[in-house]
């Protein structure tokens, strides 16, 4: 018999795995804006299309993803994972010119895919029903530190050791990636090969009643948290002024909103796996779902209202709160899907939703400012989305319960009355002996 901490250690190595791998992509964020010039970059329009391009390249890329790991092992596609990722990340420090940057980001992006679908793949073989939320919690908690180290340390290094060295040196850490997976237990890892050797269960059809409310849960949760917030809550805190004095520290309002952002990092790998397992007991994830919604919505609405920096900080945190929350509830409702239907094509599916959200959320946001409309009715328009898919999952959920009740009723009708068959069956024999 298996122990909890054996289940779990394939996540753990994915999720430590792409934190490594992610280093390079999370430090290019802080310092590529700063030191464009270093890569041979002309202009700063070509710094947001090499740091977008990885996302719209993966939309495609999903797709043929999650067919390969059909063909291949799930060890071998995060090998490839590994090695592009290392690949691109020591390319940054070489890259000279807009070809160049665009061809590494673009590697980095199927780099990407093979991590973000492998850590689903992972997920739903080492997870059962009682743990699969605790284990995307773990996953996503795990990967978010590669992010925080990414920013953090790149930060700080950019500027002492330059773009360069410090590539170099990220490119180097995602190799030990590799000694990394040589752990990963082998009756995990088997895709193609494994499935060879038993039967395989029936593949149900997606039923898109029930598939599509999860893939618009994801993508608005990705549209939300990591298009229109981060790309726009610099231009939010500017309403306070261009310098903004909180507790004693006056800050820049890009510094201000940088803090805020990096203290999801901070928390993220503690806080998901904790709401995962809060999500896998008896009451289910969509309470918990439904909750942290509501929560989000009241959040941003009161993002709206509050003139005062303090209580607007407050409001905020809050919100970004409800971001780990809901990232991983709406991940791990993914996987129950894809377990429930066994089916994994939702798998690189929930994958396109979240980058198609992700990569939407910006342009989305922007359009509308460009149209006209100001910051308040951007993320009205994201509260709105919270509140009705919270509306949508209580009902759901209600007409859930309804459904239960009806076909146990009707299942103990039915048992009842064969209960009175048999009683009349037995009398007639008897009477006839």
């Amino acid at each position: 018999m298996r122990t909890a901490l054996t289940e779990k250690k394939p996540v753990v190595v994915l999720g430590l795995v792409t934190a490594l791998c992610i280093l390079g992509d999370s430090m290019l964020y802080i310092v590529l804006p700063i030191y464009w010039r270093e890569g041979g970059i002309a202009s700063l329009w070509e710094v947001g299309l090499i740091l977008s391009v990885n996302r719209w390249i993966r939309l495609p890329i999903h797709p043929l993803v999650g067919r390969m790991y059909r063909k291949i092992s799930l060890r071998a596609g995060i090998f490839l994972a590994v090695a592009l990722g290392s690949l691109t990340t020591v390319g940054y420090g070489f890259a000279d010119g807009l070809p160049a940057w665009l061809l590494l980001r673009s590697l980095w992006g199927v780099a990407w895919s093979l991590l973000r679908i492998g850590g689903y793949y992972a997920i739903i073989r080492a997870a059962n029903g009682k743990n699969r939320g605790e284990m995307t919690g773990t996953y996503n908690g795990l990967y978010r530190l590669g992010s925080l180290i990414g920013m953090a340390a790149g930060g700080l290094l950019g500027p002492w050791i330059g773009l360069r060295n410090t590539s170099l040196l990220f490119g180097g850490l995602s190799l030990i990636g590799i000694l990394l997976l040589l752990s990963f237990p082998s009756e995990t890892i088997s895709g193609g090969e494994a499935e060879t050797k038993k039967e395989k269960p029936a593949r149900h059809p997606l039923g898109w009643g029930t598939v599509f409310p999860v893939l618009f849960s994801v993508f608005w949760v990705a549209l939300v948290f990591q298009g229109i917030l981060p790309s726009t809550l610099s231009a939010f805190i500017l309403r306070f002024g261009e310098t903004v004095t909180l507790m004693g520290f006056t800050l820049a309002a890009t510094a201000w909103s940088g803090i805020l952002q990096g203290a999801r990092w901070v928390w993220e790998p503690f806080l998901a796996g904790r709401i995962g397992r809060w999500s896998d007991g008896t009451a289910g994830r969509i309470p918990l779902f439904v909750a942290s919604l509501i929560l989000s919505a009241a959040g941003l609405s009161v993002m709206l209202i509050f003139s005062a920096f303090p209580l607007w900080t407050a409001a905020t945190l809050l919100v970004l709160l409800t971001g780990t929350s809901l990232t991983t509830l709406s991940d791990s409702l993914a996987a129950d899907e894809a377990v429930r239907t066994r089916n994994d094509s939702l798998l690189p599916l929930t994958a396109l939703a979240q980058d198609l959200g992700a990569a939407a959320g910006p342009a989305l946001a922007y359009l509308l400012l460009e149209s006209g409309a100001d910051l308040w009715r951007v993320y009205a328009i994201a509260a709105a989305g919270f509140a009705v898919m919270a509306w949508f999952w209580h009902r759901n959920q209600s007409s859930g319960r309804a459904e239960k009740k009806e076909r146990a009723g009707g299942a103990d009708s039915a048992f009842s009355a064969g209960v009175v068959r048999v009683n009349k069956t037995i009398r007639r024999e008897e009477r006839k002996k």
